[in-house]
């Protein structure tokens, strides 16, 4: 049992040193990936996929209703996904940052070869 408890508390020991200074990151990480696994929000990853777009744009290219689509967009934009503009009454949406849309080619090239 005691070689078992030291083998426990090695591993901690190690997972701590590891990951000790990313626990934020580590969050923040997890929050992302939460977010994007719902069929509507990957939809909408794929239209953003090669730029930015508005949201009529959006509505059309993912078949996802206005008031649903706004929901899915605040959210994926406040885990930091996406970012937004405004010029005059139209709401231009794009994928914050070019390595999510590497991490979104990795799963597309798993789930959909």
């Amino acid at each position: 049992m005691e070689n078992k408890v030291s083998k426990n508390e090695a591993l901690k020991c190690e997972l701590a040193l590891l990951f000790g200074e990313q626990e934020e990151n580590i969050e923040i990480a997890a929050q992302s990936l939460k977010v994007l696994s719902h069929p509507a929000r990957l939809r909408i990853m794929c239209a953003l996929r090669d730029g930015e777009q508005t949201v009529q744009n959006l509505e059309y290219y993912t078949g996802i209703r206005q008031t649903t689509l706004s929901q899915h967009l605040s959210l994926l934009k406040s885990r930091g996904v996406l970012v937004s503009r405004r010029e005059a009454t139209y709401s231009f949406y794009r994928i914050s940052n070019k390595k999510i849309i590497e991490l979104f080619d990795l799963i597309k090239d798993v789930y959909c070869t």
